[in-house]
C-alpha cells in the first residue's frame, strides 16, 4: 500500500508499535504485584470493591490486547513454506476480527481509566455533584464516540487506508474528549490538594510534606498519559502512519499509569491504607514551651479530607526520631477513617 513521502508504512508502524507495547506491558507488570498487595490490604479494611474490579478489568483488557497483538504480529511477519511474509495484506483489512478486538480494547481501557479519574474527582471534592457535571458529560460523550468509532471500523472494508478513512476522524474525536477529560479532572484534583496543603502549611516549618509528594505523583502520572494522548491526536490529525506506533501500546500505558498512581501514593502508607500528612504549626516570634500542634490531612486515592477542628495535642512516641512529640489530629478526620 503506497505511503506519503516521508511517512512510514503501516506495517512498519505496527511492528514498532508492538515493540513499544512490549516495553509498556513489562513496565505495567512490574507495578502490578505491588498494586494487588495494596488493594488486597484495603479490601480487608472495608474498601469498596469498585477499584479492585476496575483493576481486574484493566488487567484482562491489557492481557487480551497483548495476546491479540502477538497473534497479529506473528501472522503478519511469519514465514509459511516458500511464501514470503506479507504484513501489508494483514493490515489492509481493518475490519478483521483481530483488528476489531484490538481496537475495542483500546477503547475499553481508555473509558475505564476515564471513569476512574471522574470518580476520584467526585470523592476528592467531597461528593460535590456540581464539580463533576462537566466531567460526567465528557465521559458519556467519550463512551458514545468510542462505540461509534468501533462500529465505523467494522463497516470499513478491506483495502481502505485506515489513517484516511472515516474511522480515523471518529477515533480522533474520542482521543480529544479523553484528553480534555483527563486534563480537567487532574487539574481539579491537583487544585483541591494544593488548596488543602496551602491551608495546612500556612505556618510551615520547612519540611517537605507528603501532600507535596502526592501532588507531584498525580501531576507526573497525568503528564505521561496526557502526553501520549496528545501524540495520538497530532499524528492522527496529520494523517500519518506514525499514529499506529503510539496506538498499539495505549492499553498497557493506561494500565501502567493506573497502577503506578496506586503504588506510589501508597509507598509510605500505614497499615490501614491511608496516608496522613502532619504539619507542625509553630507561633512565629514566640519562645513559648507550648507543645506544637500537628494538623492531619488525609490524602487517599479516592478521597482527600481536611477539617478545621483540631483535638488537644497528645504525647506520642516517634520511633523514627527516638523522641516523644505532641500530635493533634482532626476530629472529623478520625471519624472519617473509622467509617472507611
Amino acid at each position: 500500500m503506497p505511503t506519503k513521502p516521508g511517512d512510514i508504512s503501516e506495517a512498519n508502524a505496527h511492528l514498532i508499535g508492538w515493540w513499544l507495547q512490549l516495553l509498556a506491558t513489562g513496565a505495567y507488570f512490574v507495578y502490578l504485584p505491588h498494586c494487588l498487595i495494596i488493594l488486597s490490604k484495603k479490601l480487608r479494611h472495608g474498601m469498596s470493591p469498585w477499584l479492585p474490579a476496575a483493576c481486574f478489568v484493566i488487567f484482562a483488557a491489557t492481557v487480551l490486547d497483548f495476546v491479540v497483538g502477538f497473534i497479529r504480529t506473528y501472522q503478519g511477519y511469519s514465514v509459511h513454506g516458500t511464501e514470503r511474509p506479507d504484513p501489508e495484506a494483514l493490515y489492509a483489512d481493518p475490519s478483521s476480527t483481530l483488528s476489531l478486538l484490538k481496537n475495542a480494547m483500546n477503547i475499553v481501557v481508555a473509558i475505564i481509566s476515564d471513569a476512574i479519574i471522574v470518580y476520584r474527582t467526585f470523592m476528592v471534592w467531597n461528593m460535590n455533584v456540581w464539580i463533576i457535571l462537566a466531567p460526567v458529560g465528557l465521559l458519556l460523550g467519550d463512551t458514545a464516540v468510542g462505540i461509534w468509532a468501533v462500529w465505523t471500523l467494522a463497516q470499513t472494508g478491506p483495502g481502505t487506508i485506515p489513517i484516511l478513512a472515516a474511522v480515523s476522524v471518529r477515533i480522533r474525536y474520542f482521543f480529544i474528549i479523553t484528553f480534555v477529560l483527563n486534563i480537567l479532572c487532574s487539574g481539579l484534583i491537583c487544585y483541591k490538594i494544593w488548596r488543602i496543603q496551602s491551608k495546612v502549611t500556612r505556618d510551615y516549618t520547612g519540611q517537605r510534606s507528603s501532600t507535596s509528594r502526592v501532588l507531584e505523583i498525580i501531576i507526573e502520572s497525568a503528564s505521561i498519559y496526557c502526553a501520549h494522548l496528545l501524540i495520538l491526536i497530532i499524528t492522527n490529525g496529520l494523517g500519518t502512519n506514525y499514529f499506529f506506533m503510539f496506538l498499539d501500546p495505549l492499553p498497557p500505558v493506561g494500565a501502567y499509569v493506573f497502577s503506578m498512581l496506586i503504588v506510589r501514593t501508597r509507598a509510605q502508607n500505614n497499615d490501614n491504607g491511608t496516608s496522613v500528612a502532619s504539619t507542625t504549626i509553630r507561633f512565629r516570634g514566640s519562645r513559648s514551651t507550648r507543645p506544637p500542634i500537628a494538623v492531619g490531612v488525609e490524602i487517599d486515592l479516592e478521597r482527600v479530607v481536611d477539617t478545621e477542628s483540631v483535638t488537644s495535642p497528645t504525647r506520642m512516641y516517634d520511633p523514627r526520631r527516638g523522641t516523644h512529640m505532641y500530635v493533634a489530629q482532626d476530629k472529623d478526620l478520625a471519624q472519617d477513617k473509622d467509617s472507611m
